[in-house]
C-alpha cells in the first residue's frame, strides 16, 4: 500500500475529531492525497489494518476493519475546513475517481437501479437520490411508482445530515449488491478504457492491432469491438440530437470532419441541418481543398467525444438499439 493509503487507514481509525485535528498539521497536497485514498479504498480487511497499525490493535480487534468512503473523507475534512472548501475538494476527487460509488451509480442503467431500490426502504431511496446526478435521479423517480414518489420526495425535503457510518453502510451495499452485479468491476473498467483508447487510434494502426488481437484474444477483443463508438456511428443519432452535438464543436472542426467522411455519413449530417446552415457548411468544405488524414481523424474524434459527453449528462441519447455500444464508455 502507498504511504497515502496507510495514512488514510490511520485517520479512519482515529475518527473524525482526532483525525481532523491531526490533519490540520498537514499541507494542502498531503490533505488531497490522503482524502483521495480515503475516498477510494473501500473496505479494508482487519488483518491488513492490524499489520499496518499495530498500535491500534485493541481498537481494531474490537471493531473489525475500517471502511473508506467519500462520506468518511467528508467527516474528517469538515472538522477543520469550511463547508465550501470541503465540497470543492470532494467534487474534484469525485470527478476524477474511477471508484466513486455515486458516480458509477449515476451511470448505471435506470432499470437496474430501480430493481434494487424497489426492495429498499423509502428513507434509503431518498438518501441515494440526493447523491446521484440529478438527471439520473429524475429518470429513476418516476419508475418507482406514483405511490412511492411523494413519500420519497418528502423524506428528501426533511433530510438532515446523516451519520457517516450510515452512509458508509449504504455505499458498501451499493458497491457489493448493485455495481458488482452490473459489471462495474476492474475488468469492466479496463475494457472501457481500451474502448476509449481504440476510438482515438489512427484507422490504419487500429487495423494492424486488430489483426493481432483477433488471433491472441479473440473473445475479449470482440467484446471490446462491440462497445466501440466511432464517427461513422453518428448516423445512429436522430437529426435533432445530431444538431446538438454539432453545436458542441467550434472553428473548422465540423467541416474538416465531414470533408474526410464517407459519403453517406456526410449526407446524413448535411440533411439534419436547416437549408441555410447546410449551404454555408458545404461552401466551407469546398473552400478547404485537400486535407490531412490526421487532421480529419482529430476533428472526427472531437465530435465523438462531444457525443459521449452529451450522452453522459443526459442531453442526448442513442436509439435503443444502439445503447449497448456505450455501456461503460464514461468510466
Amino acid at each position: 500500500m502507498s504511504g497515502a493509503q496507510k495514512s488514510a487507514i490511520l485517520f479512519l481509525c482515529l475518527g473524525e475529531e482526532r483525525g481532523g485535528a491531526l490533519m490540520q498539521q498537514l499541507d494542502v497536497s498531503e490533505i488531497r492525497n490522503i482524502t483521495t485514498a480515503i475516498s477510494t479504498m473501500g473496505e479494508i480487511d482487519a488483518s491488513i489494518v492490524e499489520e499496518i497499525l499495530l498500535e491500534f490493535d485493541e481498537k481494531i480487534s474490537h471493531d473489525g476493519g475500517v471502511v473508506g468512503s467519500i462520506e468518511a473523507a467528508r467527516g474528517l475534512l469538515k472538522e477543520f475546513l469550511p463547508e465550501e472548501r470541503v465540497a470543492e475538494i470532494l467534487d474534484e476527487i469525485g470527478s476524477n475517481t474511477v471508484g466513486n460509488v455515486w458516480k458509477d451509480l449515476s451511470e448505471l442503467d435506470a432499470k437496474q437501479l430501480v430493481e434494487f431500490l424497489s426492495k429498499e426502504h423509502n428513507q434509503t431511496v431518498a438518501v441515494i437520490l440526493t447523491r446521484i446526478r440529478p438527471e439520473a435521479a429524475a429518470k429513476v423517480l418516476p419508475m418507482l411508482g406514483a405511490d412511492r414518489a411523494p413519500d420519497v420526495i418528502e423524506r428528501i425535503m426533511q433530510m438532515d445530515n446523516l451519520p457517516t457510518d450510515t452512509i458508509q453502510n449504504i455505499e458498501t451495499t451499493l458497491r457489493e449488491n448493485v455495481l458488482a452485479k452490473a459489471g462495474r468491476s476492474a475488468e469492466a473498467r479496463i475494457e472501457g478504457q481500451l474502448v476509449s483508447i481504440f476510438n482515438k487510434l489512427d484507422e490504419d494502426l487500429f487495423s494492424k492491432i486488430s489483426k493481432e488481437l483477433e488471433q491472441r484474444q479473440p473473445v475479449q477483443f470482440k467484446a471490446i469491438q462491440q462497445k466501440m463508438f466511432v464517427f461513422d456511428d453518428m448516423v445512429k443519432f436522430k437529426e435533432n440530437m445530431l444538431g446538438k452535438i454539432m453545436r458542441e464543436v467550434s472553428g473548422n472542426t465540423l467541416p474538416l470532419a465531414l470533408r474526410g467522411a464517407k459519403k453517406e455519413v456526410r449526407e446524413y449530417f448535411l440533411a439534419s441541418l436547416p437549408s441555410r446552415s447546410r449551404g454555408m457548411l458545404q461552401e466551407e468544405m469546398e473552400s478547404m481543398g485537400p486535407v490531412k488524414a490526421r487532421d480529419v481523424k482529430d476533428a472526427q474524434s472531437q465530435l465523438v467525444e462531444a457525443a459521449l459527453r452529451l450522452i453522459a449528462d443526459g442531453t442526448v441519447e442513442l436509439p435503443e438499439t444502439g445503447e449497448d455500444m456505450l455501456e461503460d464508455m464514461s468510466d
